[in-house]
């Protein structure tokens, strides 16, 4: 289920949003303190309180209009389908007469078929979901003679349809509240997470993340893999977090426990969860929400109050790289979360006296604010507590590079830190400016701020240098410089079986794109004048060829033809499908890179 539009009228400092429009991905709400970014999130809750709009014009309670919240909501069929099999007997209306009913059940099958079902409903603080007309799902107008329902019971693991019945009688509306009520998860910026509660097994975390040392006590003993990944998790965002555990307490409560090494030999040596900064507290509810959700949404508060910087960064290319099927809609104002969320729609909240306002900011705008952030991204706050940084080429790599590292090596070892240099260019200056000085600044970057010394490692693209070039540039940094086994990162993915499914995820036509396709297209292209290289021989799988061909600009090219240019290919934004489908299908292809990100990790200069 997803949150596609959304409008407040009428509550906290907002007398009327206008409608806001929320994407599947990251959804930005920015601003400064106090102007209205938390009230939006708020009005999302299933349970919200009524806190009237009040201006110097009307203040008092009787001359105040109910707050309202309107939403626009998405779900697929078999959504739908599973949310009746947990909910028990309920009534759909289907589009057929009373001449019709012998396809009743065929008709009713085909609604749990479809990809999407958009419901308008609306809402005040005190009241159950409404739907904004009649039916709800608006697949028909209603008239006298199609007043008709489906009675649809679950019945032994499958659905049992019945009718036609002749009532007036929605269900759907409050199917949709439970659903809302289960799958959405909001994070406030003053909670934390208790770490004492009673003993039980649950499989999913409470909204309010009330039964959170339960949750993660049962992951602990009924299913080990997750709750391993989750510690992987922690361990990646907060490089002081060894392991966790999750021990009972007098026979009827567990405690989560945080211990500082891996090895957890000596109870004594763990401190309680309550005993711990707020935001790891936070972190672990939020991981166990999307590690144990299908598809949720996932609203976080102000996720910069409570994570340091770099563990926002952290944070975030885990939620980018592995859960990316839920919808996340964050309000901020700090850089590293507009910077490297790579979001999908950004708001800005602005307030002037007693009434905030919404504006949606251009994308492309949004897309020169991540450049500006990038730069400020390579400061101290990335590497602080780290003891092996390895920086990279850009955000391309600062977001592929752990979820590739994880999934073609293993766990990313404790302490190990991937970030962007501000301007890679800085590294390749001929002239004035002495590259060796460039690399002792990033180096003493690096240390700075460690107790302990920092192994230091820079990971960028061939390019167009020469092996003379790349042979001088690690001369003069001593070794710490590396470059990738081919040109750049994009060459490891020209497969096009990936870039079939990009095209197919991202093209609303009804002409799906086959590997075949892509494939025909990429030798097309790359044996064009322009596009041809030396190493060209006809094979889109030459050894020699991929180390030098400029596969980001072949893939962007092969794209925007084979979808006449609706779909355009963002090496920063899309490369990591292209890593995600590869790994899924065909990581064996994937070897050499996976050993080249082993021996950056591995190295200690």
């Amino acid at each position: 289920m997803r949150i596609c539009k959304a409008r407040v009228i009428g509550f906290g400092s907002f007398a009327d949003t206008g409608e806001i429009d929320l994407s599947d991905g990251f959804n930005l709400i920015i601003g400064q303190n106090n102007a209205g970014k938390s009230e939006f999130l708020r009005a999302l809750q299933p349970d919200w309180p009524d806190r009237r709009h009040r201006s110097q014009d009307a203040w008092q309670d009787h001359e105040l209009r109910l707050p309202e919240l309107r939403l626009g909501i998405v779900l697929s069929g078999l959504e739908l389908k599973d949310a009746i099999q947990r909910m028990g007997d309920q009534q759909l209306y289907i589009p057929i007469d009373k001449s019709q009913e012998n396809i009743l059940e065929r008709t009713v099958n085909s609604l749990f078929e479809k990809d999407q079902i958009f419901i308008e409903a609306k809402r005040s603080p005190s009241g159950a979901l409404e739907s904004n007309g009649f039916p709800s799902h608006g697949l028909f107008s209603l008239t006298s003679g199609q007043a008709v329902t489906a009675l649809v019971q679950p019945r032994n693991g499958d659905l049992l349809i019945s009718g036609p019945q002749y009532v007036q009688n929605d269900s759907l509306p409050n199917i949709i509240w439970q659903k809302w009520h289960r799958d959405l998860f909001y994070f406030s910026a003053q909670r934390s997470a208790a770490g004492r509660g009673a003993f039980g097994e649950v499989d999913r975390l409470a909204p309010n993340a009330a039964n959170l040392p339960a949750a993660l006590h049962t992951l602990a003993n009924k299913r080990r893999t997750i709750f391993e990944r989750l510690v992987d998790h922690l361990r990646e965002i907060f490089p002081t977090i060894g392991n966790v555990s999750v021990p009972p307490r007098g026979g009827s409560e567990v405690e989560i426990c945080l211990w500082p090494t891996v090895d957890m030999n000596q109870p004594e040596l763990s401190f309680s969860l309550d005993n711990s900064g707020t935001g790891i507290g936070q972190v672990l509810a939020m991981l166990v929400a999307i590690m144990t959700a299908e598809n949720a949404i996932i609203v976080i508060d102000e996720i910069n109050t409570f994570l340091h910087p770099s563990a926002v960064k952290s944070f975030l290319r885990i939620l980018q790289s592995d859960y990316s099927q839920h919808q996340y809609i964050i309000s901020t104002h700090a850089p590293e979360v507009i910077g490297f969320s790579n979001p999908s729609v950004v708001y800005l909240v602005k307030r002037s006296g007693f009434e905030s306002t919404m504006e949606k900011l251009d994308l492309s705008s949004v897309a020169q604010l991540r450049d500006i952030a990038g730069h400020l991204g390579v400061s101290m706050a990335d590497v602080f507590a780290a003891d092996h940084v390895v920086w990279v080429e850009g955000q391309t790599e600062e977001l592929c590079f752990p979820y590739l590292y994880r999934e073609l090596v293993g766990p990313i070892p404790k302490g190990t830190v991937f970030t962007s240099v501000s301007a890679t260019g800085d590294f390749n200056q001929r002239g004035k400016r002495s590259r060796k000085l460039v690399y002792d600044v990033y180096e003493q970057l690096s240390s700075a701020v460690a107790s302990l010394p920092v192994a230091v490692a820079f990971s960028f693209d061939m390019e167009s240098l020469s092996a003379a070039e790349m042979s001088g540039m690690m001369d003069e940094s001593q070794g710490r410089i590396r470059f990738l086994p081919r040109r750049h990162l994009e060459c490891f993915f020209l497969n096009p079986g990936a870039i079939a499914a990009f095209i197919d995820e991202h093209d609303s036509s009804n002409s799906p794109v086959t590997a075949a396709d892509v494939e025909a297209a990429l030798i097309a292209h790359a044996g064009e004048t322009g596009s041809k290289i030396s190493q060209w021989k006809g094979s889109l799988f030459d050894a020699d060829w991929l180390t030098k061909i400029d596969a980001a600009r072949l893939i962007s090219r092969t794209v925007a033809a084979l979808t006449e240019e609706r779909v355009t290919f963002s090496k920063m934004a899309d490369s990591l499908f292209l890593a995600r489908y590869i790994v899924e299908h065909d990581r064996s292809v994937l070897a050499p890179l996976g050993a080249y990100l082993k021996s950056l990790v591995a190295r200690k200069t």
